[in-house]
């Protein structure tokens, strides 16, 4: 066995099985590892670099020198040293994370599939396809090539995409939903394992032949496995999305009955107030008459401002505009609405969430405490536009900040554990066939909240 055969062997080796174990551990975070990630790189490192320079000696010992035994004992190493990896794989990662461990295996051992495939299908067609060596040189080198093209791609997919999706994603639904694909990519990556030891003789023939629909079935594996990843999000955050709005459908019926309560409690406060104001009118207590005659006007307007037609509308903005009036916050409203075809639950989730927001953005300033707030009905829809000034918002990353109107996914929720509010308005407006969109001046230091739904009837 000569330097350059070692050479050449132990760089096959860790080319076309050390860059997969590298895409096993990316869509992790340390968090989801047993051990300290220091630990968990140096030990795959340890174990990429013992095998690959394993292999060559065992290749090279004098029993395996005929090609068709080579390469058996080849793919009988990579086998040993793969099923070694899975099961230090599966150890190293926490235990409630195995099914997403089995999907990044699967997703790894595709990318190797598919760099094996493009290798033999470039082989067979040069003029001598019968090679003595497992990675001679052009073999070496394509390996190479392919790597270089293939690997940084699929190493930003596992990192980002893959990686996002699982941490979003729930341990039963991907085992629920995944379950299948899972089990028809393991057979047919073991039917690809029994294609690699065809007879010599049948090499750059059988290559031809198999190669392109090889690599049709598993970009087709692929390309099922990312759909997947992106329908199981989305039904995941719908899930999330129906429980907030069902949550909030609790909360309307809490805010309108403490509505209820509280016109109840200014009801008596007002008897209570004119009754005081009676007794003072017998005595020279003008001060207290002035006193009594400014908390009265103040409760009545309170209680009794109409702000539009809608009564769900017209009672939200009084609770809300009063409750901004009790954190020092002046509100300007000017609202245009009548009888409209939404139900006052999903009023309350437009209207309540915006409005809260806004309050809760305010509540974090040091002065220059205000919201305005704009509704009416324009050609068939109705529209709603909250703006208040925000001290800072938390870009997702998706858009640039530039002023513009964005959709929810722009922005990160910035309370602890995270919230939906912008995601139920978007969601909530959808299903009105409307929209919700935001927008943040990071100069004038102003969030903005529009929100536009369909409507059935045009009542204003």
């Amino acid at each position: 066995m000569t330097a350059g055969f070692y050479f050449r062997h132990f760089a096959g080796f860790l080319i076309q099985f050390g860059l997969g174990m590298v895409l096993c551990l990316l869509p992790f975070g340390e968090g989801a590892f047993s051990y300290p990630t220091r630990r968990v790189a140096g030990g795959c490192a340890i174990l990429a670099l013992a095998s690959s320079a394993l292999f060559p000696i065992v290749i090279g010992l004098e029993i395996f020198q005929r090609y068709a035994w080579r390469t058996l004992v080849a793919n009988l190493y990579m086998l040993a040293a793969l099923l070694l990896f899975v099961w230090k794989y599966l150890r190293i990662l926490r235990p409630v994370e195995t099914v997403k461990k089995l999907v990044v295996l699967v997703l790894a051992l595709l990318y190797a599939a598919a760099q094996y495939l493009l290798v033999n299908l470039a082989l067979s067609l040069l003029p001598d396809a019968v090679l003595p060596e497992v990675y001679p040189p052009v073999t070496l080198a394509l390996f190479a090539l392919t790597a270089a093209v293939m690997f940084p791609p699929f190493a930003v997919l596992m990192r980002r995409a893959v990686g996002a999706y699982l941490a979003e994603m729930e341990v039963e639904n991907i085992r629920r939903e995944f379950g299948i694909l899972l089990t028809v990519t393991f057979l047919y990556l073991g039917v690809l394992m029994l294609y690699a030891s065809v007879p010599v003789g049948m090499l750059a023939v059988f290559w031809w032949m198999v190669v392109p629909p090889l690599l049709l079935v598993t970009a087709v594996l692929g390309l099922f496995y990312w759909t997947l990843f992106q329908e199981s999000a989305r039904r995941k955050r719908d899930s999330d999305a129906r429980r907030v709005m069902e949550i909030q459908k609790l909360q309307y019926e809490n805010i309108t009955r403490e509505m209820e309560q509280t016109r109840k409690m200014r009801h008596d406060m007002r008897h209570l107030l004119n009754h005081l104001g009676a007794l003072a009118e017998q005595g020279d207590g003008e001060a207290i008459r002035d006193y009594l005659s400014d908390m009265t006007e103040r409760v009545n307007h309170r209680d009794t401002a109409d702000y539009c037609k809608n009564e769900t509308v017209n009672g939200l903005l009084r609770y809300y505009v009063g409750m901004a009036a009790d954190n020092g916050i002046q509100c300007r409203v000017r609202a245009v609405c009548g009888a409209v075809a939404i139900t006052p639950a999903d009023l309350t989730i437009l209207l309540g969430n915006a409005m809260e927001n806004a309050i809760r953005a305010c509540g974090q300033m040091a002065d220059n405490r205000w919201i305005t707030v704009e509704i009416g009905v324009i050609s068939g829809s109705l529209l709603m536009q909250i703006a208040n000034p925000c001290q800072e918002v938390h870009p997702s990353g998706k858009y640039p900040m530039d002023g513009s109107f964005l959709p929810a996914s722009a922005y990160l929720s910035g309370r602890h554990g995270g919230g939906y509010g912008l995601s139920s308005l978007a969601h909530t407006a959808e299903q009105y066939g409307g929209e919700a969109q935001f927008a943040y001046d990071g100069q004038s230091k102003v969030f903005t909240a529009r929100i536009r739904l369909g409507l059935n009837q045009n009542e204003a």
